[in-house]
């Protein structure tokens, strides 16, 4: 009879414990969150942002100086020494037209004009004279800002603070330089330069109100 209860209470131990086990999976199971599935729903997609920046190559800036139709041969330039092939002929120069005067301190151009030919350096000086005599100022005075060795040029003038007459006379002479031999001929090699002075003919008007 003992060997008979012993048994049993082992039998009714290994009933116990696999109840208690049963029980503590199934509440492990029911603690554990599940994952629910909601079909309306999509998944956002992961928001990828590339940035290729491609870099715009820049212009260049390509400066071409183009020769300006003169009468020596289509060569004209600003600041450099003109060729002494194209230079075998005196320089000359003229004056036109008429500067009107508005108020002091501005003027209505009317076609007041310097126009030359035949200078060889920039270096070269406009001597001006004003009649009758009073402090104006005249430009341009040298030719290293224009174009040589022929062109025009719009005349600049400043009136003085008080003026004294109301009409002025413009005129001008050049210098300019040439290659010169033994005997005084202009020549395009083996000469020395020569400096000398040309007036210009006619004459810029000036009038004030």
């Amino acid at each position: 009879m003992n060997k008979k209860l012993i048994v049993l209470t082992i039998v009714l131990a290994v009933f116990l414990v696999g109840i208690y086990v049963w029980t503590k999976s199934a509440n492990d199971l029911a603690g554990t969150p599940q994952e629910s599935f909601d079909p309306t729903s999509s998944p956002e997609p992961s928001a990828t942002v590339s940035s290729s920046v491609k870099p715009t190559p820049s212009k260049s800036l390509t400066v071409t100086k183009i020769p300006l139709p003169t009468g020596n041969g289509g060569i004209s330039s600003v600041g450099e020494q003109t060729p002494w092939n194209l230079l075998l002929a005196d320089a000359s120069c003229e004056l036109k037209g008429e500067i009107k005067f508005l108020n002091h301190n501005t003027y209505d151009n009317q076609d007041g004009l310097f126009v030359y030919k035949g200078i060889d350096s920039p270096g070269r000086n406009i001597f001006w004279a004003i009649s009758p005599q009073d402090d104006l100022s005249v430009g341009p005075n040298i030719f290293n800002k224009i174009s040589i060795p022929d062109g025009d040029s719009l005349l600049g003038i400043a009136l003085p603070e008080n003026p004294e007459y109301k009409k002025y006379e413009l005129t001008a002479k050049i210098q300019y330089g040439r290659l010169v031999d033994e005997k005084g001929k202009f020549v395009a090699t083996g000469g020395n330069v020569k400096v000398f002075e040309k007036a210009c003919t006619g004459k810029t008007t000036v009038v004030l109100p």
